[in-house]
This record gives structure tokens, C-alpha cells and sequence, in this order.
């Protein structure tokens, strides 16, 4: 079993040790001078500190939820302009990346870069359509390319993933686009292990994982249009 840090040391056991040889001497010599009085404000003390703990604990947290909500409104937009601008990069060069014939859905991508827009939404759903159609996935040289890909693209990806997720984390309480970062980034994940797997034994398993990841960015940009309309 864990102990805190404060128990571990010989001093902390005295000071719990001090605490209630006072606190038993008190109980003791309050009962011998009046036992009446002193339950009745022993009994008035447990209660107040009953009512006292949670009340005292709904307003800390109400006051945390409240200095956190005026941070993150500091920075929402800028921080939407960001995921934006990023997602719409990384995904724009899956057509440069794969070389893929039909590059009609890079457009409605590029569209919502500098700031969310649903015609981006409409591109992704198309990209991860071509990317789905794609006879042979399993073919090594398609997950060559996707290797490639994600080595120019990484340092989007891991803005996306990392600085901009921990900042919405630490400052926001949207759950949902929490949500959607966090799954954005167990399939990065995925493409990496897979790389270093296909590196390894050749086993083609990278491009596979690319519609995957057009999934994952276009919930995440549905999460973040939710959100840019309801803020600005």
C-alpha cells in the first residue's frame, strides 16, 4: 500500500503521535470538568466540520472551474485556429505524400485552415472515401509512401497531438474535443509503431492506417466546429 510522502519520515509519525495525545487529553479533561458541555460541543464540532468539508469543497472546485474557464477563454480561439490550421496541413499532404490521382477533396481541406469551416468536413470524408478505394492496401510500396508521409508530417501531428492537446487538458473542460484529440493521437501512434514494425520485417501494414487517421482528424474538426460556433 502507498504511504504519503509526509508518513514515510520518523518526524511525520511523531507529530501524528503528538495530535493525539492532545486530542485525548482534551476529550479527557473536558468530560472530568463538565461532560455535558463539552459533548455538546464536541457534538457541534463533528457537525460542522461535516457540513463544513463539502461546502468548502463545492467551492473550491466551482472557484477552479471558474479561473480555469477564464484562462482557456484567453486562448480558445487562437487554440482552434491552431488545431485547424495544422489538421488541414497534415491532411492536404496525404495527396502530395500517397500521390493520389483524385485531388478534388484538397480544396474543402484547405478551405478551413485558417479558421474551421464545413467544407472541410466534406473533404475529409471524401479523402478517407479515396483512401478506402484504394486496391491493395496491403502493397509495400504504399506503405513506403505513408512512411514518407508521416516522417514530412510528423511535426503537425505531434502539434496537434501533444502542445495543443495538453493545452486543452489544462485550461478546457470540452470533453468531447478532449476526447477526439486523444483518440487523434492513439492512431498516430498507431502509424509509428506500425512504421517501425514495417521497418523492420517489411510487413505493409502502414498505409492501412491511413484512412484511419482522415477519420480521426474529421472528428476531430466536427468537435472543433462545435466549438468555433458556439465562441465566436
Amino acid at each position: 500500500m502507498n504511504r504519503s510522502a509526509f508518513t514515510q519520515q520518523l518526524n511525520g509519525w511523531y507529530v501524528f503521535a503528538a495530535c493525539f495525545i492532545v486530542f485525548a487529553t482534551c476529550l479527557f479533561i473536558g468530560f472530568s470538568l463538565d461532560c455535558k458541555s463539552m459533548g455538546v460541543n464536541l457534538a457541534a464540532g463533528i457537525g460542522c466540520m461535516a457540513l463544513g468539508v463539502p461546502i468548502g469543497i463545492w467551492i473550491v472546485d466551482a472557484y477552479l472551474k471558474h479561473v480555469a474557464r477564464a484562462r482557456w477563454l484567453r486562448v480558445d480561439i487562437l487554440t482552434y485556429r491552431a488545431i485547424a490550421a495544422h489538421l488541414c496541413d497534415a491532411m492536404a499532404q496525404v495527396f502530395v505524400g500517397l500521390e493520389l490521382n483524385d485531388c478534388r477533396p484538397m480544396s474543402p481541406i484547405l478551405s478551413g485552415r485558417d479558421e474551421p469551416n464545413p467544407r472541410s468536413i466534406d473533404g475529409l470524408v471524401a479523402l478517407a472515401s479515396i483512401l478506402r478505394a484504394v486496391p491493395n492496401p496491403g502493397n509495400n510500396d504504399l506503405s513506403d509512401k505513408a512512411a514518407v508521409y508521416y516522417r514530412e508530417n510528423r511535426w503537425d501531428l505531434e502539434q496537434i497531438c501533444v502542445s495543443l492537446l495538453s493545452r486543452v487538458v489544462e485550461y478546457s473542460d470540452e470533453q468531447d474535443l478532449i476526447d477526439t484529440l486523444i483518440a487523434l493521437d492513439f492512431v498516430r501512434r498507431e502509424i509509428h509503431t506500425s512504421i517501425v514494425a514495417h521497418e523492420q520485417v517489411v510487413t505493409g501494414g502502414v498505409f492501412v492506417h491511413m484512412a484511419e487517421l482522415v477519420d480521426a482528424s474529421a472528428n476531430v474538426y466536427r468537435a472543433l466546429l462545435n466549438h468555433w460556433k458556439s465562441n465566436t
